[in-house]
């Protein structure tokens, strides 16, 4: 195990929370649930707390260190394949629920592009199957924490999971109620304004495009958020996809950037006229420029603007974007929010405790 396991009543807590008020659960509905040897015991209990609510759980179990030798032995197309009996169930489910495996994502992303390729061949028919099905459900970040990546993190596994923990059950209409006014105003601004002592001072863009509130509840049946078919939780954020062409001055980060395999910290952008002009870190950078490289037109464009909603976090590995106050600039794609930057890129810069201005207005921040 890469954590201490958590105690039944902590398990039972989190998992009755999951299923009453983020998954709205009915009598009668089946629940999918994925596990493996690191979030099993989150697993029982949520296929125990199913049961209580009279419905019923299908249990799917992959074992980490069989997954390990079937892709070291070459098999990683077998491991990624679409498995028919698997999308019979997935056809069947109402709702279901995702936990990140395998754990150690670490060696995961030191196997070459291709195998990792192969790996998760089955996504793309997996959302067809499950958008079909109207399939409702989370993927829990409970799932994240595992010793490689808290080392690599150098974040200690067992405060990782707590921070999850806590923030996993705050009540999704708390981060509704928090998000509304902040969207009232971003839909009807021009400009924002970024300033913290630190030396931020950048001034972006907005084009009219609604912003989209991430408040810890499935979003199904709309075609252009299909992935929001699963929610992430915790959940707490309000994104708006920003105007491309315009970006002057610097957010200089107060919080780390959490990538897959390894963190970068101090993340500083400067921009001017549109463009991102430099990117420098206290370390790191290479999280972001090697990707950067390959990153095409519009990788120097202004993506998207995020508001943090989650009071009960403070640079969680992962989700360091939705604690409460943070705000993150993002460079390159920002399409999947409806922006017209096309680019594969996606880099960030957080600063918590910053002010926030919209056409000269104050806006009140969360946290």
């Amino acid at each position: 195990m890469a954590t201490e396991s958590p105690s039944q009543e902590t398990a039972h807590e989190v998992a009755r929370s999951v299923l009453r008020k983020n998954l709205s659960v009915k009598p009668g509905e089946t629940v999918t649930i994925e596990a493996w040897p690191h979030t099993l015991p989150w697993a029982v209990a949520l296929a125990r707390e199913t049961r209580r609510l009279k419905a019923t759980p299908l249990l799917l179990y992959e074992d980490e260190a069989s997954y390990w030798d079937s892709v070291e032995a070459g098999e990683s197309k077998v491991v990624g394949a679409a498995a028919a009996h698997e999308f019979a169930a997935l056809s069947k489910t109402d709702v279901y629920i995702h936990m990140w495996g395998p754990g150690d994502r670490v060696r995961l992303h030191t196997l070459p592009p291709k195998d990792q390729e192969n790996l998760f061949g089955f996504n793309p028919k997996w959302y067809q199957v499950a958008q079909k099905a109207g399939v409702r459900g989370a993927r829990l970040e409970l799932g994240r924490p595992y010793a490689s990546l808290a080392r690599a993190y150098s974040f200690d596994a067992d405060t990782w999971t707590n921070d999850l923990i806590a923030a996993t059950l705050v009540d999704p209409s708390t981060l509704s109620k928090a998000a509304a006014p902040i969207a009232q105003a971003l839909s009807r601004g021009k400009q924002l304004r970024i300033t913290h002592s630190n030396g931020t001072d950048l001034t972006l863009g907005l084009a009219g495009r609604p912003p989209r509130v991430y408040a810890a509840r499935p979003v199904v049946g709309d075609p252009k958020r299909r992935f929001d078919m699963l929610t992430s939780l915790p959940a707490g954020a309000l994104r708006v996809a920003l105007d491309e062409r315009v970006a002057d001055g610097t957010i200089a980060a107060n919080r780390t950037c959490y990538y897959d395999n390894g963190i970068a910290t101090g993340a500083t952008f400067e921009f001017s006229r549109g463009r991102l002009t430099e990117a420098h870190f206290d370390s790191g950078e290479e999280f972001f420029e090697k990707p950067y490289e390959k990153g095409g037109a519009g990788r120097d464009r202004p993506g998207f603007f995020s508001i943090g909603l989650n009071p009960k976090l403070h640079n969680t590995p992962q989700v360091e974007d939705i604690e409460a106050g943070a705000v993150m600039t993002s460079v390159g794609g920002n399409g999947n929010l409806g922006g017209k930057n096309r680019s594969p890129f996606f880099g960030w810069s957080i600063v918590a405790g910053a002010t926030v201005e919209i056409d000269g207005r104050e806006l009140p921040l969360p946290g």
